[in-house]
């Protein structure tokens, strides 16, 4: 991903923005919310069709040997039409944490599966209390390789068939279908998200080989900019949706985008959403090329998408009157998506130290 999207990245969004268009509209996303289902079956067989899962998994371990860059050109998309998927718990989180360390058996055999879409894996960091995402976690020990303890926030844990879960001397991968371990989907602000809390109580573990803390920074990395990029997406969708309302909505004799209470918040939005799509550029660009500066451009993405998220989807239902106030608008999927996922993967005060971390300052 560059500032211009590469002609095969063009493709890509054309195909993921047709799939979200013809199976995806808002009314099925609203209907999957509602629903006792983490996510839209339908829909990720698709993805999983167009390759998405294993685009950034390297050929070895079957991947279609992409670039993050790429998989991050997709997210894009399906943000901006809020899909229900296991795409970035499994394919960013769990697949970017096996390929950051350095256990070849865990990574030959569930990489390929996560790739074709076959096993759905999950990053179990979050404790209860603590918002800095894991740095010095407690809340998980492990003794001759069995595991107790509880992680909460652990985006598609309900679905997932393994765990990567961050205990106190380091990642264990834990399969879920085995007596000790207890998945709780938690009912949560943001309907199109499966968020769960797991609770392993002398569950079966394996120690991943590698270095921790190079593990979970490389994961870090990985998550800001992915769920900037679908934040980016999302804001899009925001801005489009009133831009439509304020030409067809009319006051005293004029659409109601005449008045500057309406165009200058719309404009306002534009332009964050111009600084943070061209900072997940930045950020995926690094990734791909490896820069020393990965670690700045993906905080400093994830510091931008996240609040200008909130405002565009604040925006939204304000700008819509008193329609965007009702659960029946589709502002509030916006809304709520934005308000939870500001405080997704680390709250912002933790993603603003990160930033100031990585800068020096």
């Amino acid at each position: 991903m560059t500032l211009i999207d590469n002609p095969d990245q063009k493709d890509l969004a054309d195909a993921v923005r047709k799939l979200v268009s013809a199976r995806s509209p808002l009314s099925k996303v609203r209907a999957v919310a509602l629903s006792d289902a983490p996510y839209d079956a339908d829909v990720w067989r698709q993805v999983c069709s167009l390759g998405l899962p294993g685009l950034a998994i390297p050929e070895q371990y079957g991947g279609a040997d992409g670039t993050w860059a790429d998989l991050f050109v997709g997210l894009r998309e399906l943000g901006a039409g809020l899909v229900q998927t296991p795409l970035l718990a499994s394919s960013v989180l769990a697949a970017g944490a096996l390929l950051a360390g350095d256990d070849e058996d865990a990574k030959s055999t569930w990489l390929p599966k996560i790739a074709e879409g076959k096993a759905i894996g999950a990053l179990a960091i979050s404790e209860e209390g603590d918002a800095t995402w894991g740095a010095q976690p407690a809340g998980v020990t492990a003794t001759d390789g069995t595991l107790s303890g509880t992680k909460v926030a652990v985006l598609g844990g309900a679905e997932a068939d393994v765990l990567i879960v961050h205990a106190s001397d380091g990642f264990y991968l834990v399969e879920t279908d085995q007596p000790g371990v207890t998945v709780t989907r938690e009912e949560v602000l943001d309907l199109t998200r499966s968020v769960a809390t797991v609770t392993l109580d002398g569950a079966s573990g394996r120690l991943l080989a590698g270095d921790a803390g190079a593990v979970l920074d490389r994961v870090i990395d990985l998550a800001n900019v992915a769920l900037a990029a679908e934040q980016s997406g999302a804001i899009t969708t925001c801005i489009k949706i009133t831009t439509e309302y304020a030409n067809i909505r009319y006051s005293f004799g004029l659409p109601i985008g005449a008045y500057q209470g309406v165009k200058h918040k719309l404009a306002d939005d534009y332009t964050e959403w111009c600084l943070v799509d061209a900072s997940v550029r930045t950020a995926g660009e690094a990734l791909t090329t490896g820069s020393s500066e990965v670690s700045v451009a993906a905080a400093a993405a994830r510091v931008l998408a996240s609040p200008a998220y909130t405002r565009a989807a604040k925006n939204m239902m304000l700008l819509h009157g008193g329609i965007g106030f009702t659960w029946e608008h589709d502002a509030h999927l916006f809304y709520r998506n934005a308000v939870a996922g500001n405080v997704l993967l680390g709250g912002p005060l933790f993603q603003q130290d990160r930033l100031a971390d990585k800068l020096g300052v």
